[in-house]
């Protein structure tokens, strides 16, 4: 196949549509808050446990039941050391969950359980699909495909699971959260992080809502060095700008309608799947990612193509901006030409 040279120069620099970065944060007091990180006040246990009692009240739970680490990666640490002596690892692909390549060199045990067509868990009242000893872990929105859990699916989850793990980490443009459910439930945990949506992957910081008991076990197996201190300041400084990171969240969220909208009128594409995170899931329909990606990439635009066998002739889209959607859209309608 003849590929194109990419980026002349004299097209646009490349925009990439293949990063889940909120492209609008993090807010402007994060850097001003790093800026100024020799003059903040409180110990970083103080500071901790300030971010517990407000991201508590955030999404409905006492204090105890948050807990803190340093990233996504952290806790998904966390739960597979405490766990992977316990029974298998669950997972519904299509999904991306390269944190628990863990389990793997561990020498624990990963239960593949594929998706219905449409992307549910497929769960059945009457029939288990995985060993009751089951760990289950579910992004929710699922990435790539945008998937939310619903609360039928939840409590099969957790029925059929020791432990339900639910992975948040794209939740903010959902406006949907199993998080406060976790009071209800004594075997899920729900994980979210600020690396994403809130734009601060230099500074990681994630928690988990779960039972006390549940959390009792993840602390003692988070490391004992603690959280950075840069991480906390800038998760406070977030948290201060709350209001202005929400209208972030929801001009992605409408970019990404816009997104949708403007995907389904091409001949080349399928319709997009729904998706309830900041980004969209479509395949081609005439041509394949072969002939189109080179040539993006020679038009200024980079998408993302799940590495994943059941999704042939898929990519991944996220929202970025309105000039982003329609050189996306310019540079599709461009190449089918060639078609």
């Amino acid at each position: 196949m003849h590929v194109l040279p990419l980026r002349p120069n004299h097209l646009q620099p490349l925009v990439l549509l293949d990063d889940l970065a909120n492209p609008l944060a993090p807010t402007d007091a994060v850097t001003e808050a790093l800026a100024d990180i020799e003059l903040m006040t409180g110990t970083n246990d103080e500071i901790a446990a300030d971010l517990r009692r407000r991201i508590g009240q955030i999404v409905g739970v006492a204090e105890r039941w948050v807990v803190l680490a340093g990233g996504i990666d952290a806790l998904y640490d966390a739960i597979v050391s405490w766990r992977v002596n316990a029974g298998p690892v669950a997972v519904f692909p299509p999904t991306h969950l390269a944190e628990l390549q863990r389990v793997l060199d561990l020498g624990g045990e990963i239960e593949v359980v594929p998706r219905s067509a449409s992307f549910g868990l497929g769960l059945s009242r009457s029939t288990r699909r995985f060993p009751e000893s089951t760990t289950s872990v579910v992004m929710s929105p699922n990435d790539p495909t945008g998937t939310l859990l619903d609360i039928h699916e939840l409590v099969r989850l957790s029925r059929q699971s020791r432990l339900a793990v639910i992975d948040e980490r794209h939740g903010a443009y959902s406006r949907r959260t199993m998080a406060p459910l976790v009071r209800e439930f004594d075997n899920v945990i729900v994980l979210q992080s600020m690396e994403w949506w809130g734009g601060l992957a230099d500074t990681p910081l994630a928690w988990a809502v779960c039972p006390p008991s549940i959390g009792e076990q993840l602390r003692a197996v988070l490391p004992a060095r603690g959280l950075q201190r840069e991480a906390l300041i800038a998760a406070r400084a977030t948290l201060d700008d709350w209001a202005w990171l929400q209208r972030t969240t929801r001009h992605v969220a409408m970019e990404k309608g816009r997104l949708y909208r403007q995907l389904r009128k091409l001949s080349m594409l399928h319709t997009p799947y729904l998706s309830w995170a900041n980004f969209v899931l479509t395949r081609f329909a005439r041509g394949d990612v072969e002939f189109f990606l080179p040539r993006m990439e020679a038009r200024g635009v980079r998408v993302f193509v799940p590495d994943q066998d059941i999704l042939p002739g898929h990519i991944r889209v996220s929202a970025v901006s309105a000039q982003a959607t329609d050189q996306l859209k310019r540079a599709l309608i461009d190449i089918a030409l060639e078609l």
